[in-house]
């Protein structure tokens, strides 16, 4: 008997090391055979073989150089190294192709199916199964329960549907991938005389499929307004784009076999899916192992081993390829989740007001928004009131309990892996859906029929809040998870992680507010504004108490800022007093934050509301000696009688608490702080923002603060220029710039006006190569956002990184690169995307330091994208040599 041609499972997929061939591989290998032109499939090895029909999709679709491409024909058998190698139609996409392997040594035979499907279909032929020694094959859905309807009945679905939508004035969105299913879609609906746009990833792959000869309808590209009874193709990542989501009249359904499972729409978040697939089902797997009938069978991709296991039960010799399968969603055992419909019912008030919320979260409009959260609302009493708009608000609950802990209290809730956490989370990007997903799947909720209110979710909260013991309160969270419905543990995981998804935060919610009570909204915005707790705002509200609203000592109030000024000429004129002079402060390279004291309490707050305290003790310890008051400030690092920068300063932040019996971490030795106020809003029992900056200045300064605190220093500027030599005393000083303050302003809670205005350095900005893309979260849970980038290294051409980025781009521009960045794709490791060097991105920062981080040495502070320069090439990006010059 001939010797089995030996097959190596490796990180980078599948190797045949006698013949020096990896199949489908991830990453730039020396050879490689390509299934077919799908991104997760595709590599971009120094040798490729392929069909011809792929090769023409792999040029068009990522750029692959054709001489790369060896094109192996239909009907041609190809040497190589003792081997004869050929290929027949998969089935799967246009151009799909399994491999057949032949050693000429000993005619031991070798099928590769890649992904593949036993049916043909409008695009693609049936391969014809071939008997052959050993098997690989791919079993996306090798689980008896996977076996689709019949396809003509699937199809009749999608077009009942598109029919109903066009008969409800709606336009019908279709989500398909840009390869495959998109093609079948287009064909479906030219036969049933249904016009459509498309998005222009799938109108240039069909019209590359087009150029091989595949009879495919001319579509437009989306462009709002649709036009009556016309529906829409797009790719699942564009459903979040600007144009689909200003949609405001749509039904959303999402094509894929994973519609066989009841919660499908929950994890595409669309209103429908249809079960059309381009894999074979379980059915067709077993049919078709049984026409190659070979001696060994490797399986790869999805349910490998519960297939694997189903052929040796049958007297076959099957093993799974790989410990970790490869899957888009991978569900560990047959979903048990009924119809939404029963998880919300009435006694369940949790669940029906998570469904709400969701109906918030997919409308467009901010008016429909506002109408529905008012309606939530206005019913509830006070308690109810004050403690669903907290949640909503999405103010820290201070836990002491991260994401880390949330995550093992998934894994442990549901019993599950790491990996298949993943495998769902990095689809949804959203913790919350997530959760929901893995209830659906895994949750005992079934037999727990005693429901959970609000106040049980608020005695979780103070449970995870006041726990001493961090395996006590994953495990507490666990066990409630477990036992919850999926749509209450999604309410429970959006509380916890402050993400409600809801549009515009807070301004929406005072909106909502004022229209639930007949409040005005200025008032509701003012009473926010000086409690700094939306909850007890929607209390006063419904008492119509609003105006009885009072600055509270010890909660954080959002913070005055100022407005960037290009230059000195317009600060002064801007801000000139009548005296002909203009109020600078110095602008510090800190940390902004609010002093709260009353009597013995005391707390700092960040800019972003969150707690110092623990981060800066002796602060805390000095106030003590201070008279109750309000004070407005920065933070500096301070040693040896000068200021420091913000980099020494960092070294503060993130201590531990001594919590859940974790410890301090280890600190050698504190950089030493100083407080430097600026503003006094409230004093002796007094509040002051409303009155002039000129008379809370002369407050502050009455109180004479001892160090650590100290007032900070007030220059005047008769003049434009005398404004430019203060800002450059003011950079010598360590500083940032100035600070210009109009001296008869009030204290504007939380707003950019044009009473404080800032002057700093002229902005010096890198052209830099963008290296890796990275999924983002959210409403960018579809897109790659986050951007490393790199600069030259002159000494040897390398490309070092020096800094990452997700803001500064349109949503129009993110979505362009997105699709650049996937066609550019090298290989994927979790959501982050190996890119071939093409992008170049201006790059503005605050400075620049040395670091450990990246492997320049170097890192930016505040990077923030300025521009996409399409007028650089790569080989005119700055170089390492120049930004270790910016080093600040």
């Amino acid at each position: 008997m001939a010797e089995e041609i030996q097959i190596q499972a490796r990180p980078a997929g599948i190797y045949l090391p006698e013949i020096d061939l990896w199949l489908d591989p991830r990453g730039q290998q020396n050879r490689a055979f390509i299934s077919h032109a799908h991104a997760d499939h595709h590599s971009r090895p120094e040798q490729a073989f392929c069909s011809r029909e792929t090769a023409h999709l792999l040029f068009r679709r990522f750029g692959l150089k054709k001489d790369s491409l060896t094109i192996i024909e239909a009907d041609q058998t190809l040497d190589l190294d003792g081997f004869e190698l050929s290929i027949q139609a998969a089935g799967h996409v246009v151009g799909s192709s399994m491999l057949h392997l032949r050693r000429k040594s000993d005619g031991h035979t070798l099928l590769f199916t890649g992904d593949f499907k036993t049916l043909a279909t409008r695009t693609c032929p049936a391969p014809s199964p071939l008997s052959v020694d050993t098997l690989i094959i791919e079993t996306t859905y090798g689980r008896p329960e996977y076996i689709f309807p019949p396809r003509h009945e699937v199809e009749n679905s999608i077009v009942t549907f598109i029919h109903a939508a066009f008969d409800a004035s709606e336009v019908p969105i279709l989500c398909a991938y840009s390869l495959g299913k998109a093609q079948e879609l287009s064909a479906l609906l030219a036969d049933h005389d249904i016009v459509f746009q498309a998005h222009s990833s799938i109108i240039e792959m069909n019209d590359a499929c087009r150029e091989l000869g595949v009879a495919l309808p001319q579509a437009d590209k989306i462009q709002a307004p649709i036009p009556p009874r016309h529906a829409v193709l797009c790719p699942p990542s564009a459903i979040r784009s600007t144009v689909i989501r200003r949609l405001k009249n749509k039904q959303t359904a999402m094509i894929s076999g994973w519609g066989i499972h009841p919660n499908a729409r929950y994890r595409y978040q669309v209103d429908h899916v249809f079960p059309l697939s381009d894999h074979a089902d379980y059915r067709e797997l077993l049919d078709f192992v049984d026409a190659v009938d070979p001696s060994r069978i490797y399986t790869i991709h999805g349910s490998t081993r519960e297939f694997a296991a189903d052929l040796r039960a049958r007297g076959r010799q099957a093993w799974s390829l790989f410990t970790d399968d490869q899957l888009e969603l991978i569900p560990r055992q047959l979903p048990r989740v009924p119809s939404a419909t029963n998880h919300h019912r009435i006694d369940r008030p949790l669940s029906m007001l998570n469904e709400r919320l969701n109906e918030v979260q997919a409308l467009a409009s901010r008016t429909s928004k506002r109408e529905l959260l008012a309606s939530l609302i206005s019913p509830l009493n006070e308690n109810e009131l004050s403690t669903l708009v907290d949640w909503l608000s999405e103010r820290s609950l201070k836990l002491g309990f991260g994401f880390a802990s949330i995550r093992l209290a998934l894994l442990k809730a549901f019993s599950i892996t790491l990996a298949d956490y993943r495998s769902i989370s990095n689809q949804q990007q959203d913790a919350a859906r997530t959760a929901r997903i893995l209830s659906g799947l895994h949750g005992d909720w079934k037999a727990s029929s005693t429901p959970f209110s609000a106040p049980d979710l608020s005695s979780l909260i103070d449970f995870l809040r006041n726990c001493r013991v961090q395996l006590d309160a994953i495990h507490e969270l666990a066990g409630t998870l477990r036992r919850l419905p999926p749509p209450e543990v999604e309410f429970v995981l959006r509380v916890l992680t402050r993400e409600f998804r809801i549009g515009s935060r807070e301004g929406l919610l005072e909106e909502a507010i004022a229209e639930a009570f007949s409040a005005d909204p200025r008032e509701v915005a003012r009473a926010h504004m000086l409690t700094g707790d939306l909850g007890s705002t929607a209390v006063l509200a419904k008492q119509k108490r609003c105006h009885e609203a009072e600055l509270q000592i010890g909660t954080p109030v959002k913070v005055m800022l100022a407005s960037p000024a290009p230059d000195a000429t317009a600060i002064y004129a801007k801000l000139a007093t009548p005296e002909s002079t203009v109020w600078l402060e110095d602008k510090f390279d800190g940390i902004r934050a609010q002093l709260h004291k009353r009597g013995d309490n005391v707390h700092l707050f960040s800019r972003d509301l969150r707690s110092l305290d623990a981060e800066f003790p002796e602060l805390i310890r000095a106030a003590t000696n201070l008279p109750d008051c309000l004070l407005d400030g920065e933070i500096i690092a301070f040693e040896e009688g000068r200021q420091l920068s913000f980099f020494d300063l960092q070294k503060r932040l993130g201590r531990k608490q001594k919590h859940r019996g974790q410890g301090d971490l280890f600190h050698p030795q504190d950089t030493p702080v100083r407080f430097i106020a600026f503003d006094l809003l409230h004093h002796d029992r007094q509040s002051l923002w409303q009155k002039p900056l000129r008379t809370r200045r002369a407050q502050l300064e009455a109180i004479k603060l001892q160090a650590p605190f100290e007032c900070a220093r007030q220059m005047l500027a008769a003049d434009a220029e005398e404004i430019d030599t203060h800002f450059k005393q003011a950079r010598a000083r360590a500083n940032e710039g100035l600070i210009a303050k109009d001296p008869e302003s009030p204290y504007h809670f939380g707003r950019r006006g044009q009473s404080w205005l800032k002057l700093k350095k002229v902005q010096v900005t890198l052209d830099c190569l963008v290296t890796h893309a990275q999924q983002g979260h959210g409403g960018r849970a579809g897109l790659l956002s986050d951007y490393t980038f790199a600069v030259r290294d002159e000494a040897n051409g390398q490309l070092r990184v020096i800094g990452k980025a997700y803001s500064g781009l349109t949503d129009a521009e993110i979505e362009e690169l997105t699709e650049h960045f996937k066609k550019t794709t090298i290989d994927i490791k979790r959501r982050v995307h190996l890119v071939e060097p093409q992008i170049v991105l201006e790059i503005a920062f605050d400075s620049i330091r040395p670091s450990k981080r990246h492997d320049s040495g170097l890192a930016m502070r505040f990077p923030r994208i300025k521009a996409i320069r399409r007028d650089k090439s790569p080989e005119e990006i700055d170089t390492l040599q120049f930004a270790q010059t910016l080093v600040s």
